[in-house]
């Protein structure tokens, strides 16, 4: 791919986000993305094929942009899980706060993928990929003694990710009700917490 086809690529990223933001999925248009890409309609099609796979693909990369600092931070630290924890909390906290005003774009795509198929399957894998790397560093938490043995990795890594969702969403209706540093602190707190069996505490 040539540098000025990788150009209007992005751009057409970039555009589809921009207009997602202000018209919704279901609204948004092709011509409304290429014009304000400055672009012409067949670059769509020949970039992504249709509006749908550049719709899904737009979203995934926004997605990807806003949880890769978490994500290296849990791959990054190698030998030192606690560290890694407090590191990708850390970088989520800043992600969070500087995607918040895509998270209304984020919460429709999540109601738009259970009826689209070409949004739901990027949107799975990535949110897959995402639960594979916490549960990973849950694993290591969990084999150094730091939170208890009965804590399985992948169900926690469930509920996070889906308490996450729920942020973002409550977030975006009450922007003052919900801050990410605390609620995000909270998060590690009840890890941690799970050091002490049940019936210990």
């Amino acid at each position: 791919m040539s540098e000025r086809q990788e150009a209007t690529r992005e751009r057409l990223l970039a555009a589809t986000l921009e207009v997602l933001g202000s018209r919704g999925v279901a609204q948004t248009t092709s011509r409304e993305i290429a014009t304000a890409a400055g672009a012409n309609l067949q670059a769509i099609t020949y970039h992504f094929g249709s509006k749908d796979e550049l719709v899904g693909q737009a979203l995934v990369h926004a997605v990807r942009t806003w949880i890769e600092p978490a994500r290296t931070a849990l791959t990054g630290i190698a030998g030192d899980p606690l560290s890694g924890l407090l590191g990708t909390v850390s970088a989520l906290q800043q992600a969070l706060e500087q995607a918040h005003e895509h998270f209304p774009t984020y919460i429709e795509a999540l109601a738009t993928a259970s009826r689209n198929e070409t949004v739901r399957a990027p949107i799975v894998a990535l949110l897959a990929e995402l639960r594979g790397a916490l549960a990973a560093s849950i694993r290591e938490l969990r084999d150094a003694g730091l939170i208890a043995a009965w804590v399985e990795p992948e169900p926690m890594a469930s509920l996070i990710v889906a308490a996450g969702d729920g942020f973002v969403l409550h977030s975006t209706l009450d922007p003052d009700g919900y801050a990410a540093a605390p609620t995000l602190g909270q998060v590690v707190q009840l890890l941690l917490a799970a050091a002490v069996p049940p019936g210990d505490a």
